[in-house]
């Protein structure tokens, strides 16, 4: 039977190779179970077996010098048959192979340092844990290359970084732009964001840094804050524009009133002064008398001494123009409140015909302990979404709160019309 000794030089190398990639194997298991901290009892296992094959390889090299005659000492494997050493390596190596499959499987379930250092590089942000001192326990790549911006040196004690993050020391290109919040806008146009937090009460007395990018956030801000100093801009002259455009709207309204009143009142004149040319019948001028008593009224505000016949011929009016009006309740007699409600019923009456394409107006007045209380509305359409007063219940509105009385318009659900009207000093 053939002994190691006693076998080719080719085989010899054969078995030292495989013997060398035991070895290897043996010893990658060593330093990662040394590493992850696998347990005593395991390293010395794999350290056990690591010696006992590096004394077997030494056999080897030995006999193989001793077959060569490049050795004077006696083989030591003479009488060992060379198929022990054949499955004896190839045993050893499967074993090793399955031994470094656990180690990799029980590495990528276990946390070890590598494994947390490792991740706390890749992170996208900078984190810094430093002791009471300043002395730096560990920190990642981002920290270190923003500590390199600020500093301008490796990151080997915090105080150095802290007494630029609290801007006791100025750096070229560096800009604080939030000192609150530590917000810093560094030389490669990036800003990054800097918190403080002190560890829990197991590691009392670690301070832990860390480092945001919000170059993104910041910029959008930015842009957003411009914005919205450009739309309050944009406002301030909108509501210059709205309050310019009320007050022609209202000098409008007057005008063409006025207008209407002129040329009512010139037609009127005409008439009659033809009728008193040609000597028309009594009854169609005392017509056209009364019409021209309704505009000198519009146009003047000079009322009928008796109050009762000046809300006759408001209703009288209206009911001409297609508009019944129904009075609920005792209307004013006295001078000035009845003036005032006539002019109300009147503006009523023209706005439901002209917006609303109503029939009827609704006119409740009764006595209260203040004044007089009068609410207007119609049968008509309901106001569009957005409407507000026009130029003639603005004009209203300046006679009423300059007698000291108040007035309140609603347009949802349906237009409503409440004035509140004092007492006159005769009245009290």
């Amino acid at each position: 039977m053939y002994s190691y000794v006693t076998y080719s030089v080719k085989l010899h190398n054969i078995l030292m190779v495989l013997m060398e990639i035991g070895l290897v194997l043996e010893l990658w298991i060593f330093f990662s179970r040394l590493i992850r901290s696998a347990g005593l009892k395991k390293i010395m296992r794999i350290g056990i077996l690591f010696l006992m094959s590096f004394v077997l390889m030494c056999f080897f090299l030995n006999d193989h010098r001793y077959q060569l005659g490049e050795n004077n000492h006696p083989s030591f494997l003479l009488k060992i048959p060379i198929w022990i050493f054949l499955t004896g390596m190839s045993l050893l190596i499967i074993f090793l192979c399955l031994l470094v499959r656990n180690e990799i499987l029980a590495c990528r379930k276990n946390i070890s340092a590598w494994s947390v250092k490792e991740t706390m590089d890749d992170v996208p942000c900078g984190v810094c844990v430093s002791d009471s001192c300043g002395h730096v326990v560990l920190s990642n790549k981002k920290m270190r290359e923003l500590s390199r911006m600020l500093t301008g040196a490796p990151l080997q004690n915090y105080e150095d970084l802290k007494q630029v993050l609290d801007g006791n020391k100025s750096v070229q290109g560096v800009t604080r732009l939030s000192p609150e919040k530590g917000v810093l806008y560094l030389p490669n146009g990036t800003v990054w964001m800097f918190q403080n937090y002190m560890l829990a009460e197991e590691v009392e007395g670690y301070l832990q840094t860390v480092a945001f990018d919000v170059t993104e956030i910041y910029f959008n801000s930015e842009k957003i804050r411009m914005k919205n100093e450009k739309l309050e801009l944009l406002n301030q002259k909108l509501k210059k524009m709205y309050e310019q455009i009320d007050e022609s709207i209202r000098e409008q309204e007057t005008l063409k009133m006025k207008m209407q009143v002129h040329d009512s009142l010139g037609c009127c004149l005409l008439t009659i002064r033809r009728m008193l040319e040609g000597n028309k019948e009594p009854d169609y001028m005392k017509n056209q008398l009364e019409i021209l008593k309704q505009s000198v009224y519009i146009l003047s505000g000079i009322t009928q001494d008796d109050t009762e016949k000046q809300y006759e011929e408001s209703i009288k009016h209206a009911e001409k123009l297609g508009v019944s009006v129904e009075i609920e309740g005792e209307l004013c007699d006295e001078h000035q409140v009845a003036l005032i409600t006539d002019k109300a019923i009147r503006e009523c009456v023209t706005n439901c015909i002209r917006h609303a394409h109503g029939r009827r107006v609704y006119v409740q007045s009764h006595k209260t302990r203040e004044g007089w209380k009068v609410c207007i509305t119609n049968d008509g359409e309901r106001p569009k979404e957005g409407s507000r007063e026009g130029g003639g219940l603005s004009a209203l509105r300046e006679v009423v709160e300059r007698d000291g009385g108040e007035m309140t318009t609603k347009f949802e659900p349906e237009f409503l019309l409440v004035l509140k009207l004092p007492f006159s000093e005769t009245e009290e």
